[in-house]
């Protein structure tokens, strides 16, 4: 069966196939890599020093901040999305170049996305350091915002360490944040979706979990940022069974499912509320929740079990294979 978001333009078999390929590539290269393509951050040996990089950018949420003019918030979604990746590995992010390309001149966007950027790298404690900003007629429709972020590690928590009777906890999503936004587009064109009722909550910026994760990064094995694919990324941090149960999601995925998504396709998409993961032993459970409560909500959704494959056990009372 053809997905509606393979019909809005995004085949995310076709994109891990594009991933797969790149990956193969670029292991040529490496000769001080540690860990390379494949996780949610690169991290390199610079004599000594491991050094972790990650490249993002905001995709065609871009598309909506231009028509409702909410756009501040794109500058923090594209530090998020990739101060996030990094601290999903352990990573402490330090600093972030930008590049923003624009099919002419737009003074409000330069404006308000360095704004957002600045926030953005204020809160995940980054400096940003440089970037570029180009204007592509012909080349760049509206315009389109990327950064690339790196990080200090001293301890990997890439997942090796995660095995049967570990337990999962999930930290809340800010909303959508910044996946699947192809398919809210197609929603929308077909007057499926409002965009004038909805624009505020689709707007609002990613969250950033800097803070949280790295106050209890030395109770945790690994923690997995809830992005394109959704909890197929899990895939990542371990090849045990994952079982999720998860709590009901914002007002705007059930909305969204209305609209004529199927509820399976929800969790391939979207996070459903859940926009980081961590994985931990059962006996740091208490201090990890009393310590990141101080900043966002936090569940216990899961656990890691002998066996293979995700699933998931959602509000609806459904059991998903992912």
């Amino acid at each position: 069966m053809v997905s509606e978001y393979s019909k809005s333009g995004v085949d995310l078999d076709k994109l891990r196939d594009f991933h797969s390929k790149v990956a193969s590539e670029i292991s040529k290269t490496y000769k001080n890599t540690i860990l390379g393509a494949g996780h949610y951050s690169g991290i390199i040996n610079v004599n000594g020093l491991k050094l972790a990089m990650h490249a993002d950018g905001v995709g065609t949420k871009s598309i909506l901040a231009l028509k409702t003019g909410i756009i501040e918030p794109i500058g923090i979604d594209c530090i998020a999305m990739n101060v996030n990746d990094l601290i999903s590995i352990g990573a402490k992010p330090l600093a972030v170049v930008d590049y923003l390309a624009m099919e002419k001149p737009m003074d409000e966007v330069v404006d308000k996305v360095m704004k957002g950027l600045v926030k953005g790298a204020k809160e995940s404690d980054a400096e940003i350091v440089g970037g570029e900003t180009a204007i592509m007629p012909d080349v760049v429709n509206g315009f389109d915002l990327a950064c690339t972020a790196i990080g200090t590690v001293d301890k990997i928590k890439d997942g090796r360490d995660v095995k049967p009777g570990d337990i999962i906890l999930g930290l809340r999503s800010n909303g959508i944040h910044d996946n699947g936004y192809s398919l809210v587009r197609k929603l929308i064109a077909e007057g499926k979706l409002s965009l004038d009722t909805w624009k505020d909550e689709l707007m609002k910026p990613t969250q950033i979990y800097v803070k949280p994760i790295l106050e209890v990064l030395d109770k945790i094995k690994a923690a997995a940022h809830i992005t394109g694919g959704s909890f197929s990324k899990l895939r990542r941090i371990t090849n045990y069974k994952i079982e999720l149960s998860l709590p009901e999601p914002q007002e705007i995925f059930k909305e969204l499912e209305k609209c004529g998504i199927s509820h399976e396709e929800m969790y391939k998409v979207f996070n459903m509320g859940i926009g980081m993961t961590i994985f931990t032993s059962p006996e740091y459970k208490d201090d990890i929740i009393k310590t990141v409560q101080k900043y966002i909500d936090i569940y216990e959704i899961g656990k890691v079990s002998e066996g293979t494959g995700i699933s998931i056990f959602t509000y609806k009372n459904v059991v998903l294979h992912i």
